[in-house]
């Protein structure tokens, strides 16, 4: 069944996308090319796991008061 629905779903999508482009062929097949580019690319990138040492630790730095405690220069009247 969720072959079945992935089928459709991709189905529904490359019909959207044909009538999106005005169902002009060059230009489907030049979406249907980025969009496959994109989304390999996309899950080539990893993420870089950070350290104990890369993070703050810092008191002052999370206190939301320790940061914002300079007067505003705006009237207030």
């Amino acid at each position: 069944m969720t072959r079945y629905s992935a089928l459709v779903a991709t189905v529904g999508v490359c019909v959207l996308i044909w009538h999106e482009c005005a169902e002009n062929p060059a230009i489907f097949c030049y979406l249907i090319g980025i969009r496959a580019f994109t989304g390999i690319r996309s899950r080539a990138l990893t993420l870089v796991p950070v350290t104990s040492a890369m993070t703050r630790n810092n008191s002052r730095c999370s206190n939301p008061s320790g940061s914002f405690s300079m007067r505003s220069t705006m009237s207030k009247e």
